[in-house]
């Protein structure tokens, strides 16, 4: 690439080059959709040539494009439609059931009425919504809102009528709905219990065409170049993303998992066509085969070893028994794939250490990168299993800003102290990715890293002042160690010779800026593949 001439050079920066070395560079080249040179400013200039359009940085940070690690592509794209329940003025059910009223009354009967984002705890009647909130502004509509963590979804009866879910229902494995006094269901869905919810408020492909068009200028104007899609693009929606994909529409590399809900779910029959993770190219790829197996942190419905301490007759909700879980991921293990596991809880996370080590020792593999995604109440035990197993946590550390005050009151301070625990991981050598889990939480890249900084609550808490970590640490997480995670270190994650031109130009010095005031920090530019696909006016 030595004598190439460069499309695009960027110059009088503070480039991070997030290599072995945390090196800072000052300017980059870029040729034929990679980087040609990493250096001084004559360096680049040396690369130029009568076509070579230039970009004056300013002493801005340039860094890698950012990877978020587990990122929910559809839904960032769907929230777009949907009532946002953490606007302002929206922390009351009859504010969000005026909203409900408003657009019953512009749509069709029968169209779906979709909320997200409410939380009970932050609600001034401190309870969900329920179909009797519902059905009185919407006899004619199906409503679900889905609260912030993704896992409880609130329903109206023209959804549950929809769903096939009779006010009788039985609860199912991993799953329970609230009910009223006489038994029926009141609307309140937990876990597996919103699958029928789910599919049957499913997406239309115009729907799906549209949202994932909004993620990916949203992703893009945050700096994200790669994302790794935690719900499972599958079906409609992966041919969909391919479609716009391989015709340039979308810019944003996509690393999909198929996602296992449920021991009956259609998709485990995946592990049967002989597909594994890595089939597909660098813009869309398949990744790994993840397994839910547990409830969320912030519901709360983690499985956790000991009971809540803010309710001790409870442990969350586990979605297995050992055995079911060691059968699912062995299987997938022995076919290739690179397995994740969501776990959030203690007990989930000991169950998905005891899976993995099984498949391990019953059929040895090399390289397998299998992951815990998000990895959150993780003591010194567990800690040392993740270690000596070699396994890649994946984890937010956005989520301390919105529900780390619900982690200190729900498990107890011991616990949020060594919740996500991503510094002590990370001294012991392990590789722990950044990401966001959004749309439950907020997707820019540079909310997370300000919390993996500073880890600190809305209400002015730090969840476990020893797992801060350092700003060239906290951008590792979210580059470098995200392209690890999808076994595509050599091709991007840091700005070298020869990997991918997906960068990211922030509008300051990243170094100079207070930590909480990161999160809003205007990207100026990102480049993938070499193209300048969002740039601020």
């Amino acid at each position: 690439m030595a004598n190439e001439t460069a499309d695009l050079i960027l110059t009088g920066g503070v480039v991070h080059t997030v290599d072995a070395n945390d090196s800072i560079a000052e300017a980059v080249a870029v040729a034929d959709g990679r980087i040609l040179a990493v250096g001084s400013n004559g360096d680049a200039e040396a690369t130029a040539g009568p076509n070579t359009r230039r970009v004056d940085l300013q002493g801005r940070s340039l860094t890698p494009g950012f990877i978020d690690a587990h990122h929910h592509f559809v839904g960032v794209g769907g929230a777009e439609d949907a009532i946002d329940c953490k606007a302002p003025g929206m922390q009351r059910i009859d504010a969000l059931m005026e909203e409900v009223r408003k657009r019953a009354e512009t749509l069709p009967p029968g169209t779906w009425i979709r909320g997200r984002g409410y939380d009970q705890s932050r609600l001034a009647e401190q309870r969900h919504p329920n179909r009797h909130d519902f059905d009185p502004v919407s006899p004619e509509h199906p409503v679900v809102f889905t609260r912030t963590c993704g896992h409880i979804q609130a329903v109206n009866s023209r959804a549950l009528e929809a769903a096939g879910i009779d006010p009788h229902t039985p609860d199912p494995d991993g799953g329970r709905y609230d009910r009223d006094d006489d038994g029926s269901i009141n609307g309140v869905c937990y876990e597996r219990a919103c699958g029928p919810i789910q599919a049957a408020s499913a997406p239309t492909a115009d729907e799906l065409r549209r949202w994932l068009l909004a993620a990916n200028e949203a992703d893009l104007a945050s700096g994200l170049t790669s994302i790794h899609d935690a719900g499972g693009m599958t079906g409609a929606p992966a041919g969909i993303a391919q479609e716009l994909s391989a015709s340039g529409q979308l810019q944003v590399r996509i690393y999909s998992f198929v996602t296992v809900n449920a021991s009956d779910h259609p998709h485990v029959g995946i592990l049967e066509t002989g597909y594994h993770t890595g089939f597909g190219n660098d813009r869309f790829k398949l990744g790994a085969f993840k397994v839910m197996t547990d409830g969320s942190s912030s519901g709360p419905t983690a499985a956790t070893r000991e009971p809540y301490t803010s309710d001790d007759s409870s442990c969350g909700i586990a979605y297995w028994q050992q055995e079911e879980l060691d059968d699912l991921v062995g299987r997938a293990h022995r076919a290739g794939w690179q397995c994740t596991v969501h776990a959030v809880g203690d007990k989930a996370i000991e169950q998905t250490l005891n899976a993995m080590e099984r498949a391990m020792r019953e059929f040895p593999r090399e390289n397998l990168r299998h992951r815990i995604d998000h990895c959150g109440i993780t003591p010194p035990d567990l800690q040392a299993r993740i270690t000596q197993l070699g396994i890649t946590p994946v984890m937010q550390p956005a989520f301390f800003w919105e529900f780390g005050d619900g982690y200190i009151r729900n498990y107890g301070r011991h616990r949020a102290d060594v919740m996500f625990p991503a510094k002590s991981l990370l001294d012991a050598g392990v590789v722990v990715a950044g990401s966001s889990d959004s749309p439950v939480t907020d997707y820019r890249p540079l909310f997370g890293i300000e919390q993996a900084l500073t880890r600190a609550t809305s209400d002015g808490d730090v969840c476990g002042p020893g797992e801060q970590v350092d700003l060239d640490t906290a951008i590792r997480m979210h580059t470098r160690n995200g392209a690890s995670a999808a076994f595509e270190e050599h091709i991007k994650g840091t700005i070298e010779p020869g990997k991918l031109a997906d960068l990211a130009v922030l509008s300051a010095d990243i170094r100079s800026v207070p930590p909480g005031e990161m999160r809003d920090l205007p990207v100026a530019m990102t480049i993938s593949g070499g193209e300048v696909v969002h740039e601020a006016r």
